[in-house]
């Protein structure tokens, strides 16, 4: 699977983890919170380079994309669908292979989609850090049925109806 290479890559490339309780683990934490808490485009240019690593890799279910420069893209045209985007994190988790586990709701309106009505949902991101603290892997796991397909017309129909069957 290439989430599990590309986890595999990160560990070999970047194999130090900050010791637990440091105030550059707490830092790194804070440094993803704030950069989803309010999800535009302005903190996007803002906060991207201190948040993640040249060489992150990146998964949100929706689409894989390697490097700063492709993931500032894909984030830029992200928010230019939302009206609003707000995550909150609910908790985080340290691995034994000093990584995070950051599980989260996320509220989200949609400009196109179901407009004005907000859809929640919940999540977890693996994260691994770089000695930076700037995150080098980035894998989010949660529902996009619920998230986001079932606001997309004729798909959504068809979603909801398998759902009621079930």
């Amino acid at each position: 699977m290439e989430t599990l290479e590309a986890l595999a890559r990160a560990r070999a490339d970047h194999p130090e983890s900050f010791e637990a309780g440091s105030v550059e683990e707490r830092q790194a934490l804070d440094r993803f919170t704030a950069f989803f808490s309010s999800f535009a485009a302005d903190r996007i240019e803002r906060l991207l380079e201190s948040t993640y690593a040249d060489d992150v890799w990146f998964d949100d279910t929706l689409k894989t994309v390697r490097g700063r420069p492709a993931l500032a893209e894909y984030l830029r045209e992200s928010a230019a669908a939302v009206s609003d985007c707000r995550v909150t994190v609910e908790d985080r988790t340290r691995t034994e292979a000093g990584e995070y586990l950051v599980r989260w709701k996320m509220m989200i309106r949609f400009r196109r989609l179901r407009r004005g009505i907000a859809t929640w949902s919940v999540g977890v991101s693996h994260l691994r850090f770089d000695a930076q603290g700037r995150v080098v892997y980035h894998q989010d796991y949660w529902n996009a049925a619920d998230g986001l397909y079932q606001h997309v017309p004729l798909l959504g129909l068809l979603i909801r109806a398998v759902k009621r069957r079930l």
